[in-house]
């Protein structure tokens, strides 16, 4: 299983200098990807906080404080909850609109968090090649702090 983050920059943006403040309120799609086909998962703008907010969620989830959480896009009455029981993760979405659930995605939960934590690395990489000053942020700290707990997770190392 993988997971593809995609930031979509919003036409003010392009040709600008790049600045993390800029970059984390950009709209984010991710896909996930299985056999070869990319489908939709989600899509919200203020990238960093869904980002910020399932990388909690999971870090909880491996700590025992939690079994479940929700996550809001921003801009749309979709709400996503991460259910963990007996090593699998279910994700379901629901749409506030017609009040409408779906499941989403049923899989490991290990395998599922070490295709965020590969595709979470990339984007904080990508911040950090392009913003010289990125390391100064707050947000973009803990999420490099997220990160490497989450790996030690994944490696059994707490």
């Amino acid at each position: 299983m993988k997971l593809k983050f995609e930031i979509e920059l919003y036409e003010d943006f392009i040709g600008e200098p790049f600045r993390v403040d800029d970059y984390f309120n950009q709209r984010i799609n991710i896909y996930t990807i299985e056999k070869g086909y990319a489908l939709d998962f989600c899509t919200s703008t203020f990238n960093a906080s869904i980002l910020y907010d399932f990388a909690q969620g999971f870090i909880e989830i491996f700590e025992g404080t939690r079994q479940a959480f929700t996550v809001e896009m921003y801009e749309s009455t979709l709400e996503f909850t991460f259910t963990y029981f007996q090593k699998l993760i279910t994700v379901t979405r629901y749409e506030g609109f017609n009040g409408e659930t779906i499941e989403m995605q049923k899989c490991r939960f290990d395998d599922f968090v070490e295709a965020f934590v590969n595709e979470y690395k990339k984007y904080h990489k990508y911040i950090a090649k392009n913003d010289p000053n990125a390391y100064e942020h707050e947000h973009f700290c803990m999420m490099r702090d997220q990160i490497n707990i989450l790996t030690n997770h994944l490696n059994k190392l707490i």
